[in-house]
Order: C-alpha cells, then sequence, then structure tokens
C-alpha cells in the first residue's frame, strides 16, 4: 500500500512538473519572440501551446482523470456545508483581500463588457491549475505524507509554478512574490477545506487574480482566438464540476473528513 502512495506521489509530481516545462517553453517562445522580432509569430505558437495541451490536458483532463480513477477525496461543492453560507465566507474573503484593489479598479472606468472580456481571458492563467494541484497533488501528497505536507507542498508548488512564467508573469520571479504567492494559494487551500467547494475557490482566485492584473495595467479585453479557447475550456471544466456533483451527491463521507487524511483517520480509529 505504501509503495502504491509512493507511486502516485511520483506520477503526480511528474503531471505537475509536465505542465510548468510546458508552460516554461511558452513563456521561452514569447521571450524570443521579443528580442528576435518575431513575436506575431511566436505568440501564437505559445498561445497554441498553453491552449491545447499546457492547460486542457496537464491542468484538466489527466489530473480530472485521475483522480477519478485513484478515489481520490475531492469536493466540487460543499457536502456537508449549506452552500450559501460558503458563498458568503468566499465573497467575505474576497472583499476583505481585495478591498483596496477593487476601489483602483472601479476609479479606471473600464467598461464593464470590457473588464468580463478581461475576467474571462484570465481565467485560464487563474482557474485551470486548480485541479491539477488542489484536486489532485494535494491529496495524493496528503494521503502519504498527512495534511501538513499537502496544504504546504502543494502551496510550494503553486509558487514555483510562476518562475516558469518569467515572461508573462515576471514580478511572480521575485523572492517577494514568490512568498507572498505561497501565502496566498495556501490560505486558498484552508478556503477549500473549509467551504469544501473547489468552484468557489477557484473563482475567487480568478476574481484576485483579474483584479491584481487590471489595477497593474494589464487588461486582456480583445476578443481573439484565446478569448474562446478559454472560454471553451471554462465552461466545459465548471459543467463537469457541476454535472459530476449532480450524479454523485448520494456518496458518503466521513464527518470531519476535510481537517484529517486517511493516515490520522487510522490512527484515531485505532487501525
Amino acid at each position: 500500500m505504501k509503495n502504491q502512495k509512493n507511486v502516485r506521489v511520483v506520477i503526480a509530481l511528474a503531471i505537475y512538473l509536465a505542465f510548468t516545462l510546458a508552460f516554461g517553453a511558452a513563456n521561452l517562445l514569447s521571450h524570443i519572440g521579443e528580442r528576435e522580432g518575431t513575436l506575431e509569430t511566436m505568440d501564437p505558437i505559445a498561445g497554441m501551446l498553453m491552449g491545447l495541451l499546457v492547460f486542457p490536458v496537464f491542468g484538466l483532463a489527466l489530473p480530472l482523470w485521475l483522480a477519478r480513477r485513484w478515489g481520490l477525496e475531492f469536493s466540487f461543492w460543499p457536502r456537508s456545508k449549506r452552500w450559501p453560507l460558503a458563498v458568503a465566507v468566499v465573497a467575505l474573503y474576497v472583499l476583505l483581500t481585495q478591498q483596496q484593489t477593487i476601489e483602483s479598479v472601479a476609479g479606471m472606468g473600464i467598461a464593464p463588457f470590457d473588464y468580463l472580456i478581461h475576467f474571462t481571458s484570465s481565467s485560464l492563467f487563474h482557474i485551470s491549475y486548480y485541479p491539477l494541484l488542489v484536486g489532485f497533488v494535494m491529496p495524493v501528497v496528503r494521503d502519504r505524507f498527512g495534511l501538513a505536507a499537502g496544504l504546504l507542498g502543494t502551496a510550494a508548488l503553486f509558487a514555483l509554478f510562476h518562475l516558469a512564467g518569467f515572461y508573462y508573469f515576471e514580478a511572480g520571479t521575485t523572492l517577494r512574490m514568490q512568498v507572498l504567492l505561497f501565502a496566498a494559494f495556501l490560505a486558498s487551500q484552508i478556503l477549500y477545506l473549509w467551504t469544501e467547494s473547489l468552484i468557489m475557490v477557484a473563482l475567487a482566485h480568478s476574481v484576485n487574480g483579474s483584479l491584481g492584473l487590471a489595477v497593474n495595467g494589464t487588461l486582456f479585453n480583445q476578443v481573439d482566438e484565446m478569448l474562446i479557447v478559454t472560454a471553451f475550456l471554462m465552461t466545459g471544466l465548471f459543467a463537469y464540476m457541476i454535472v459530476y456533483e449532480v450524479r454523485h451527491r448520494g456518496r458518503p463521507r466521513r464527518a470531519g473528513f476535510w481537517l484529517q487524511t486517511k493516515i490520522d483517520r487510522g490512527r484515531s480509529e485505532g487501525l
């Protein structure tokens, strides 16, 4: 059993590594294009790499498929809590952490339709790693090494992933931002464990990320191929999560599950 868990950890980390390296390759292509004046050629190639491989395959399809195949515990929507309370807590979290940013963006006078396009486009970068990291890597690591290792290790992987985004998000390569990214993702995971909703936490992250980009002068308000690909992927992802929860509403759950690992439960039950 222990060997099986070790193999799963290796596979999960291998998929994460492929995800990160492929994303780094897309950044490298755009960087080369800017340096050599061939950005008009390189950018579409980088976009295709992200839109057809990085996010849909390594970020969504493989993690979701393996999570179900391995019987990992995850929750797209609250299973034991009242969902209005969970929504209220997530909304309060966004408001408290982004109050100044919200005020700044509101003062910029961005047209609502432009911001909707921006929110949709940027969601590719803010939501696609949740199935991989929170729904897949975290429970695999948690099941082998315990809850603390699962949370801290996944938060570290999230921060390190941004080093591969040296072109699209240069600020993410600084030590200060690495620490902030680690802390923010750790908070997101804890919020997920409490709300039991990957959907709401991923959306909250996307709201925070889109606000941060806008206030720093980056606005994705172009209706282009990348927007269409992103809208398709995000619509498919949320449709899958909603349908899955509707079809599996009666699956068994254990009281206090989200604050315990299988290892912890075994110890507490004397197994």
